[in-house]
């Protein structure tokens, strides 16, 4: 006789930590908040029994985000980086007008003039 395997819905919290994830991927980081203060709240209070299956699934998907989260900040501080020296380069870049004088256009500021036809 087979037995059919016991099938629990995840737990809360474990479903949270899904919809972190999401956000995460489609860098949603406005909905970071929210969610983490919704996740300490299941946590602190959990709306079910936490079992230790229950808790292995939290700590997995916990896990996850870690990695993940880890790995969008590297992401974010590479572009930082690269960003800065895009901007330190820009800084760098001299051109003349058309009279023969020395310009040094200021990228960051709005309204500068345009850097010329190429």
């Amino acid at each position: 006789m087979t037995q059919a395997l016991e099938t629990r819905p995840d737990p809360r919290a474990a479903l949270i930590l899904d919809d972190i994830h999401a956000a995460l991927l489609r860098h949603d980081y406005q909905a970071l908040g929210p969610l983490g203060a919704a996740l300490e709240v299941e946590l602190d209070h959990p709306s079910q029994k936490l079992d230790a299956r229950a808790v292995a699934v939290i700590r997995a998907r916990a896990d996850r985000n870690a990695a993940t989260l880890q790995a969008t900040s590297r992401g974010i501080k590479a572009a930082l980086r690269r960003l800065a020296e895009v901007k330190q380069v820009a800084r760098s870049l001299v051109t003349y007008d058309r009279a023969g004088r020395r310009e040094t256009p200021d990228p960051g500021t709005q309204g500068a003039k345009p850097l010329g036809r190429f």
